[in-house]
């Protein structure tokens, strides 16, 4: 018990610094620029494309992610059709931290079995996952004049129908359904919570606190602040205030997933057991794909004293998103409460690997 404890100890205050994925990157922020290697050695680069193209469509996936099939048999019969009018597809596989000839093999083996043609990267080390905050696999970012201007998690129904329906347009179609213009945060509030994250990775804590408050001020509908600013607070052991942004973010956005998944999490970690499992329970099921609900849910239910529900809810969190340090930390947690020292030090391990090897 006392080595979980020193590791315990250890990973709290080396994965809490730098806080988790909650969201992808925002649309009308810039992208991160990337250099990686295809199957055959060459090297690709998103600004060779997205300054040629209408649109560089990004697509992360993995082998063992069950919807990244599909989801590259739909883009590659787009590519055949559109790939002459300025859409450009590019496959970022995210396999493991470390590729081994083994996890290589499966994926030139996929990409021959459903003959892909667009190129298909290799993000060995996980630094563009990373840079794109990525919480599920697959996962889509759409580039277009040097901006992001649409993100899907996962492979939702309704929400992937309605990125094709944007791509066709871009691709000079008419949409098949119409379709009403999409809030966009002010680009000066953007610019705060970007510069605001980068202090945060640097654990100016007090100066991104500051930038978040800022960008909420400019624009106090975009809601990515709140739920920065949250995770700040949290870190300073202010839980009372954390929760009082996350219900100002669900207020602005009541339908808002991961401002529904935080809040749902910071009740959790309050004892206030009955809201949380209502409020995750309701973010599960507006999107079975976001990630951090998932686990925030697993954590709820293992609070609760439901070990086997949390367990279950744990693995499918791991299998959209088995690189999120926060997962298996929240795990360890639980396991460690509930009895389980094995398997709790070998998910605080997973952690500490995981958290080390995003800081490199």
């Amino acid at each position: 018990m006392r080595r979980i404890l020193a590791l315990t100890l250890i990973i709290v205050l080396s994965v809490t610094c730098i806080g988790s994925a909650q969201a992808m990157l925002q649309v009308g922020s810039a992208p991160p620029e990337f250099v990686l290697s295809d199957l055959d050695g060459k090297e690709v680069q998103l600004s060779t494309y997205s300054s040629r193209s209408k649109a560089v469509v990004v697509v992360f996936w993995s082998t063992w992610s069950a919807s990244s099939a599909k989801a590259l048999r739909r883009f590659e019969e787009f590519h055949q059709k559109y790939k002459d009018k300025g859409i450009q597809v590019l496959g970022i596989n995210a396999e493991n931290q470390t590729m081994s000839p083994a996890d290589r093999e499966n994926i030139r083996k996929v990409v021959q079995e459903i003959r892909i043609t667009f190129p298909i990267l290799l993000d060995r080390e996980l630094s563009t996952f990373h840079d794109y905050q990525v919480i599920a696999l697959p996962s889509t970012v759409i580039v277009t004049d040097g901006k992001i201007s649409y993100e899907l998690p996962g492979l939702p129904l309704v929400g992937t129908e309605e990125m094709f329906d944007f791509l066709r347009v871009l691709a000079g179609e008419t949409p098949r359904q119409k379709r009403e213009p999409g809030y966009v945060p002010r680009h000066d509030a953007i610019a705060d919570a970007s510069l605001a994250g980068q202090f945060a990775g640097k654990k100016q804590l007090a100066m991104a606190r500051s930038l978040y408050r800022k960008a909420i001020e400019k624009d106090p509908q975009y809601v990515l602040p709140y739920i920065k600013l949250a995770e700040i607070l949290e870190k300073e052991g202010t839980l009372t205030e954390m929760e009082e942004v996350l219900r100002k973010a669900l207020t602005v956005d009541p339908g808002s997933i991961a401002a529904m998944s935080s809040l749902g999490y910071c009740l959790a970690k309050r004892e206030k057991q009955k809201e949380a499992l209502g409020l995750l329970e309701k973010a599960v099921a507006g999107d079975e794909s976001y990630t951090p609900a998932q686990y925030y849910y697993a954590y709820a239910l293992g609070k609760d004293g439901r070990i086997k529900e949390a367990e279950g809810a744990f693995q499918r969190a791991a299998g959209l998103n088995p690189h999120e340090p926060l997962l298996y930390l929240l795990r360890a947690e639980i396991r460690e409460k509930a009895g389980m020292p094995a398997e709790a030090a070998a998910d605080y391990r997973k952690a500490l690997e995981l958290k080390l090897r995003i800081q490199r």
